[in-house]
């Protein structure tokens, strides 16, 4: 193909929007937030209590085995009036279980209650898939809108801002795979806005890809090269057997 559409599929545009998301419950404290998510990327939590307090306060800190490239690594705090919170947090660059916690103060009058809530997330190394897409019009264009598809299923979108006039963009949809099996599969990428296409002209393209370790043929290779050489050597032993026997002198009886 003279305009190859650059695909890679690696171990990396956020997915928060298309993963498992929790609803956890302790009491009268209700947290809302993703379970899984990719490395180096931002996630929300949102914290409810339903408990009446004249003004709240809630703390967040976050642990795991490695936070490099994680925020925040202080607790952070926030008030409220109404017992309503929204937390930040950027994962690790390296796949690990982060703990999150959350504690909060319920004040009425001189009195304080805490509440305590802790969550897990499990961070991964995402796919990236990285494509390259084209504006061939004299004009910007806003908004250009991808979705992407494996084996016919909806995964996800990304939304690109700008895309300038008689220009290409490269754009990585960064995925983390969920229960997919081993083996050969078929992506399929559509943009749905008017006036982009790929590098083939065209407003879809499909890239199969295998997910997982390839199965090795090397040992059929290696196995039949093993006994080409054992049929060989065989051969060139009977080849020599007969030589041997022409050369040898004749019994004395026949002389």
């Amino acid at each position: 193909m003279k305009h190859k559409i650059t695909f890679i599929v690696l171990v990396l545009l956020s997915l928060t929007a298309m993963l498992p998301y929790t609803h956890a419950s302790s009491g009268s404290v209700h947290i809302q937030g993703p379970i899984i998510a990719a490395t180096q990327s931002n996630v929300t939590y949102k914290v409810y209590v339903d408990e009446y307090f004249e003004r709240y306060k809630c703390e967040m800190f976050i642990a795991g085995q490695n936070l490099t490239g994680a925020k925040p690594l202080n607790s952070v705090s926030k008030t409220s009036n109404d017992g309503k919170f929204e937390f930040e947090i950027t994962t690790p660059k390296v796949p690990q279980t982060l703990y999150i916690s959350f504690r909060i103060y319920g004040y009425t009058g001189s009195k304080i209650k805490i509440l305590e809530r802790e969550i897990t997330l499990s961070v991964v190394s995402p796919l990236p898939v990285k494509v390259k897409i084209k504006n061939p019009n004299s004009y910007e264009i806003k908004d250009v809108v991808l979705r992407f598809y494996v084996d016919g299923e909806y995964i996800g979108n990304t939304t690109v801002d700008k895309v300038a006039a008689n220009s290409t963009k490269t754009v990585v949809y960064r995925w983390i795979p969920q229960n997919l099996q081993k083996g050969k599969h078929t992506l399929k990428i559509v943009i749905e806005s008017h006036g982009i296409v790929f590098e083939n002209g065209k407003t879809a393209y499909s890239y199969e890809f295998y997910y997982g370790e390839k199965p090795s043929y090397d040992y059929i290779y290696y196995s039949g090269l093993a006994l080409l050489i054992a049929l060989s050597t065989v051969f060139s032993l009977m080849l020599l057997g007969r030589k041997g026997r022409k050369s040898a002198p004749a019994p004395k009886w026949k002389k």
